[in-house]
C-alpha cells in the first residue's frame, strides 16, 4: 500500500486503512522533518497542532477511496516573518480541495 501512497507524493507514508460500507479509507502521515514556511521559506518542524484532512480519490473496484492525512500545523520560526502558523500543503491537492486537483487527474490519464 505504500508503493500507491508514493505515487500521490513521495513525502507521504501509509499508515494504515479500513474498509467501512463501500468505501475504502487510507490514513496517510508527512514523512517530512521540516517543511517550509509559504511566506518566508524558512524551514520549520515546530508543530502547532494536527487535524485530518480528507479527499476523494479514483474508485478501486467499484469502492470509493477516501485518502485522509493527518495534517500539520507548523510554527513559523522566523520573527521576521508576518506568518506564525501556516498548513503542510501538498501538490497533488489544492489547498480547500475536497477532490484531487486537475493536473494529477491529467497525470494520472497519460499513464
Amino acid at each position: 500500500m505504500d508503493t500507491i501512497v508514493k505515487y500521490l507524493d513521495k513525502s507521504l507514508d501509509y499508515v494504515s486503512h479500513e474498509l467501512i460500507g463501500d468505501t475504502l479509507y487510507i490514513n496517510v502521515m508527512s514523512n517530512l522533518k521540516s517543511v517550509p514556511c509559504p511566506d518566508c521559506l524558512i524551514q520549520s518542524s515546530k508543530v502547532h497542532s494536527r487535524y485530518k484532512k480528507s479527499f476523494q480519490d479514483l474508485p478501486i473496484q467499484g469502492k470509493k477511496v477516501v485518502i485522509v492525512i493527518k495534517n500539520r500545523n507548523l510554527f513559523c520560526v522566523s520573527t521576521e516573518c508576518p506568518r506564525y502558523t501556516f498548513s503542510e500543503t501538498f501538490d497533488f491537492i489544492d489547498a480547500k480541495s475536497k477532490k484531487l486537483n486537475d493536473l494529477w487527474m491529467k497525470l494520472q490519464g497519460s499513464h
